[in-house]
């Protein structure tokens, strides 16, 4: 099928059919339009619900906080009752991940991280970010991309296409990464416009979405400092993959909110603050933290450094760290007792069944290591990936993948050799000073400014600039009786 009829099929759903293709034609409740569509709300429900357990277990599970959780619930409540579609139960779930982002999936679940939790400065923001993701489910978004997806098994079925493809289990997690597809930039802007109409028709200040969109965005260009990719284009350093966030897009919400009555909607920014005061901010000392370009885990006692422009994310299951042109860093532990070398560990059990060149040993900081590289061709090109294997003590050895495109593997080969021998082991007071940090409201006095109230967390370097996003600050005076989001143990 070309790409011209595929477009036909998913804007305007065309008369005809081809060789045993059943298209189903359905009006989109949120646009008014009609959409291709072959997935039934019960089969959105359907995946949602097993979906559901996996995106628990791959970002930490809940945030337990009985008080937090109810407020989002009633939040989300309160925009739901606008929305187009009722048959679905909707649910809303903080997720106890320090990274900023919330998403939806299909059938009506809606999650919000602690991390975006803490960007956000009051409950008019976050019905904005939850009435976005709303959208998304209303417009069907998602099912419209299952849609399409089971086009493409449809047609193979009838040209009896060959959809036995291999696929390396141990490079599975780097494939998924670099096909992961998600919603496009005109999704983006429509989810905005069904969005904002909810947070107004929810009797929410409509200029809210507006204001957590600027929010993103400048922590979407601090972290990028930090990490040093600064210099890269603004859409390879979102704040999250899923949700292009592009300055048309920010300069089109603000067009939208000013089709929507001056009026002042609800804000509740004291209510919100209440409502986080106390939560955990970034990772927990089980996950191990992230500061800046440095990883610690003060339980395992280890650390490490990513190279200038890769950006790190400590999750449940693994370490990773995204650089340019996606070259992708992966780090994980394995528990496994094995009495022999690191090279026969990285042939015969991590690397088993793919033939790795220039196999050899290596020592990183007093510990017994491996390495060795392979070039694949995949859907996204031709990539090279880089095995590491270091013996940390008996029963723990620690794996890193490296993956980068074949062009650009020389160029960072240096860089790669010194994130290896970065890799070391925390002495006990360097792991005791590593204590997770909580979201502690205060109320400005007399004579605070950024710089006198940065001094009181514990960010370290760039406190200021870090203080000034978190709370949404201009310039370096902070008004007297202004509550204020502070970060220390």
């Amino acid at each position: 099928m070309t790409r011209r009829a595929a477009r036909r099929l998913a804007i305007g759903c065309p008369s005809w059919v081809l060789a045993g293709l059943v298209a189903g034609c359905a009006v989109n409740p949120a646009t008014g339009g009609l959409d291709f569509m072959l997935v039934s709300q019960e089969e959105e429900r359907e995946i949602g619900r097993e979906t559901h357990r996996e995106v628990l277990a791959e970002f930490g599970g809940a945030y337990y906080d009985p008080g937090l959780a109810t407020y989002v619930e009633r939040v989300g409540a309160r925009i739901a009752k606008t929305a187009e579609i009722q048959e679905f139960e909707y649910r809303f779930t903080v997720l106890d991940s320090p990274n900023v982002n919330a998403f939806a999936l299909p059938g009506g679940f809606v999650y919000v991280t602690r991390g975006l939790l803490a960007l956000v400065g009051n409950e008019a923001e976050l019905a904005g970010a939850l009435s976005h993701e709303l959208a998304h489910i209303n417009a069907r978004h998602a099912a419209q991309r299952l849609s399409r997806l089971k086009t493409r098994e449809r047609i193979c079925a009838v040209l009896i296409c060959d959809s036995d493809v291999p696929v390396l289990q141990d490079l599975a997690t780097i494939g998924a990464m670099l096909a992961f597809e998600g919603f496009t930039q005109e999704q983006e802007f429509e989810a905005d416009r069904i969005g904002i109409r909810y947070l107004h028709a929810a009797g929410y200040d409509v200029s809210a979405m507006l204001a957590f969109l600027n929010k993103l965005r400048a922590q979407t260009e601090l972290e990028a400092r930090l990490a040093g990719t600064e210099d890269l284009p603004s859409e390879e350093r979102q704040y999250s993959r899923t949700h292009p966030l592009t300055g048309e897009r920010v300069a089109r919400a603000g067009t939208i909110s000013k089709d929507y009555p001056a009026t002042r909607g609800r804000v509740g920014e004291a209510d919100y603050l209440a409502a986080i005061d106390g939560m955990l901010y970034g990772n927990r000392r089980e996950y191990g933290f992230v500061m800046g370009r440095v990883y610690a885990h003060p339980i395992r006692r280890i650390t490490f450094t990513v190279p200038h422009g890769f950006a790190l994310q400590a999750e449940s299951r693994r370490v990773t760290a995204i650089g340019p042109e996606d070259s992708i860093l992966l780090v994980e532990p394995s528990r496994l007792l094995f009495d022999g070398t690191m090279e026969d560990y990285l042939t015969g059990t991590w690397g088993k069944g793919i033939e790795l060149r220039d196999v050899r040993a290596l020592e990183v900081n007093g510990m017994a290591g491996a390495t060795g590289w392979m070039r694949r061709d995949s859907p996204a090109g031709l990539f090279d990936f880089r095995l590491l294997a270091v013996h940390v003590e008996p029963g723990v050895i620690y794996r890193f993948l490296f993956a980068t495109r074949a062009h650009m593997t020389e160029r960072l080969s240096e860089d790669m050799r010194r994130t290896t021998y970065s890799f070391r082991r925390l002495s006990g007071d360097e792991a005791d000073a590593l204590q997770p940090q909580r979201i502690r409201v205060v109320t400005a006095s007399d004579g605070d400014s950024v710089e006198s109230l940065a001094a009181q967390t514990t960010f370290g370097d760039d406190a200021a600039a870090r203080l000034s996003v978190l709370n949404g600050l201009e310039g370096s005076e902070v008004p007297a009786g202004r509550l204020v989001k502070l970060v220390r143990p």
